[in-house]
């Protein structure tokens, strides 16, 4: 992520949390994690972290609404966004 799209995304907080909205979610990636790219990172110590990751992933490319996440036993747990 470069500094222009970081501050993009500040931009969009503020503006949102000076609306009233009560949260703002980013959900930010290594890279892309469909199945064909992550398979080229197998032998990577953070690959068991990605493959968690990819649950998420896969959440929005299916229903296209952030999930929500929570964390359990040392790992993220997706649910349906609202």
């Amino acid at each position: 992520m470069t500094d222009r799209y970081i501050n993009e995304i500040y931009a969009m907080a503020q503006g949102a949390f000076e609306s009233g909205q009560p949260f703002f979610r980013v959900h930010a990636f290594p890279f892309r994690l469909e199945s064909e790219v992550l398979e080229k990172y197998k032998n990577n110590r953070w690959y068991s972290f990605w493959k968690n990751l990819k649950e998420g992933y896969d959440h929005f490319a299916k229903h296209k609404v952030p999930p929500n996440v929570d964390s359990e036993k040392g790992r993220y747990v997706f649910s349906a966004g609202t």
